[in-house]
């Protein structure tokens, strides 16, 4: 297995996952396959960092997991700590994170960090809310926790930094503001 992980200039579509230790007697073949192509026997964090292409995109995280054409590299604990807090809290609920972002080598660490769901529709979404009724916390906010059902209150509160209370009222006023702009849509309809 190579050192070192690919690292340039241009985002990288990564994968992390959790590990799992793997019974030498259950599994015989497997520890010993594991064994001959690993390096480095353990990962400081328990989690291990796949660079794919970005065709990898449609596999889910334990897709791309069991490539085995794709090498694993532990993720070290300068890396985990450097990804923002709302991957962090994904990939501890899931065990598993799908990105982009730009690995650097020298410092493991992760910058211009984006979760492959973090595509240009959820921008559009969130700026079309803006441009309506609603302010930018209600949007993300309606957004992440309502639409894309991507966290619930209390973990969306916990990324953000703000209390529940806060997350729960910008939800709750973007559903207003959303409820009230589609009675005035249903009311200029022609009959």
């Amino acid at each position: 297995m190579p050192e070192h992980p690919p690292s340039g200039g241009d985002r990288d579509f990564v994968t992390i996952f959790k590990t799992g230790s793997v019974d030498r007697d259950d599994y015989p073949d497997l520890a010993e396959h594991l064994l001959e192509g690993r390096t480095q026997l353990a990962s400081e964090t328990g989690y291990l960092m796949k660079f794919g292409d970005v065709s990898h995109r449609g596999l889910t995280p334990f897709d791309v997991a069991s490539l085995h054409d794709v090498p694993a590299y532990p993720l070290p604990q300068a890396a985990l700590e450097s990804l923002p807090a709302h991957v962090r809290a994904d990939l501890e609920r899931d065990g598993a994170v799908q990105m982009f972002g730009v690995y650097n080598r020298e410092n493991h660490r992760f910058d211009e960090v984006a979760l492959a769901w973090e595509e240009k529709d959820f921008l559009e979404r969130i700026a079309e809310l803006v441009a309506g009724d609603c302010s930018l916390h209600e949007a993300v906010d309606w957004t992440v926790v309502e639409e894309a059902e991507r966290y619930t209150v209390a973990q969306w509160a916990d990324v953000r930094g703000v209390t529940e209370d806060a997350v729960r009222s910008n939800v709750n006023s973007a559903r207003e503001k959303l409820l009230a702009e589609e009675d005035r849509d249903s009311n200029s309809e022609p009959p």
